[in-house]
């Protein structure tokens, strides 16, 4: 709809709770099978408690998620995803660009090209959301001639 805002991603007290309730296990379960106390469980689904990476992982693990949904826990809790991509997700193009710079079929000039490209777009998208002007002479080497 138009004017709205949009939503903001799930908390991870939301996020546990919805992955405990899709497979259908309750807390307690979900603790005893993870190795913690039904308080832990409760008071982390409740937002009263704030995770290890460890336990994270433990939780994700009892609850049998998918590396995806592992990683989007993991980050929910402030956590670094066990798969870079998984911060790309919302951005294929991205993802496709990493996806490449990986491959080791692709000789090693074209990949420092691609890099230096991506610096590059960095470089200018920084300057954009800096108010940087824009135009035909006020790139930053042009600018420097001067």
């Amino acid at each position: 709809m138009a004017g709205q805002a949009p939503s903001a991603a799930p908390t991870f007290a939301e996020l546990l709770k919805r992955f405990r309730e899709e497979a259908r296990t309750s807390q307690s379960r979900l603790a005893e099978s993870a190795g913690f106390d039904h308080s832990y469980v409760s008071r982390l689904e409740s937002g009263n408690r704030t995770p290890t990476r460890e336990a994270v992982v433990k939780l994700a693990d009892a609850l049998g998620l998918t590396p995806e949904q592992r990683d989007t826990l993991l980050a929910a809790a402030g956590y670094m995803p066990q798969r870079v991509e998984s911060l790309l997700a919302d951005e294929p193009v991205v993802s496709e660009v990493l996806q490449l710079l990986q491959r080791r079929d692709i000789p090693e000039p074209i990949r420092q090209n691609v890099r230096q490209m991506l610096r590059l777009m960095v470089t200018q998208a920084q300057l954009a959301a800096i108010g940087w002007p824009s135009g035909p002479d006020t790139s930053p080497d042009a600018m420097a001639a001067d």
